[in-house]
């Protein structure tokens, strides 16, 4: 029974450090490329004024959503 509680801890550990990694890892574009960002209230204008500044080239906005 103690081994089943270790290795069930065991892989708890790996589980919340697989979340935090994907969550908190870094980020790499390639060069470039800007940086990516995340979308917050305060951050519209400056996207909205960005899309439109390239009215001239291709512009692709995509949105993902884990659900």
């Amino acid at each position: 029974m103690k081994r089943i509680a270790v290795l069930a801890a065991v892989l708890a550990a790996l589980l919340v450090g697989a979340f935090m990694w994907v969550k908190l890892g870094p980020r790499h574009v390639p060069e470039g490329q800007p940086p990516l960002q995340t979308l917050a209230p305060g951050s519209l204008p400056a996207l909205r004024d960005e899309f439109n500044a390239a009215q001239g080239n291709v512009r692709i906005l995509a949105l993902l959503s884990p659900t």
